[in-house]
């Protein structure tokens, strides 16, 4: 079969235009370093891509929901710390107030150190986080989830509810520790009343 000269011409120019583009398309690629600008350049690709993208995102904020799982750990272990540190210190206070030698006046001056440790009580529960928002309050965090009461006890004005969340496919973990769970029965059980201390009346 002879191929004329016209369609000799027309093929070569269609090879050529056909080379040409994909020249050019490789030296988009080369120079931009993505394979895929749109999806009719490979769709298969493209929504490998695609897949690819959202699981690097998914990954991504994987790694920031541990970031913020750690660092609540720890601001709450911090607080946690120095919660029983005082209460021990408040312990000993209570303790050494028994001595039959002192008198009233050293029972005062123990109160007023007391209600100082329950004021300290009272700072770290509640605790806030870089952020300002309180580290015990369940989903309450915006504001501050204890408040003393008269007779020395504190009242939680938080929630129980765990704050969860996700650091891997269908794996979640809690945020936060609530004031329930950490310490709240504790505190009111063995509470530093300065009233305990308080000098004995003198009827006579």
């Amino acid at each position: 079969m002879r191929i004329s000269t016209t369609q000799f011409y027309e093929s070569t120019n269609t090879n050529y235009q056909r080379t040409y583009s994909n020249v050019l398309k490789t030296s988009e690629e080369v120079s931009s370093g993505i394979k895929l600008n749109t999806a009719s350049d490979d769709p298969v690709g493209a929504a490998r891509v695609l897949q690819l993208a959202q699981q690097n995102s998914m990954l991504t904020q994987y790694a920031s929901n541990i970031g913020t799982i750690n660092t609540n750990i720890v601001n709450s272990e911090t607080a946690l710390t120095s919660i029983v540190d005082t209460m021990q210190t408040a312990r000993e206070v209570i303790v050494s107030a028994g001595n039959g030698a002192y008198t009233d006046s050293d029972r005062l001056a123990k109160a007023a150190e007391l209600k100082q440790y329950q004021s300290q009580l009272l700072g770290l529960m509640n605790s806030q986080d870089s952020n300002g928002q309180y580290i015990f309050a369940g989903s309450k965090s915006s504001a501050p989830p204890y408040a003393q009461n008269a007779d020395g006890t504190y009242s939680y004005s938080g929630d129980q509810t765990s704050v969860n969340l996700a650091i891997g496919d269908g794996l979640v973990l809690p945020s936060n520790t609530t004031g329930y769970e950490a310490f709240e029965q504790a505190v009111n059980t063995t509470r530093t009343s300065s009233t305990l201390l308080s000098p004995a009346t003198d009827d006579g």
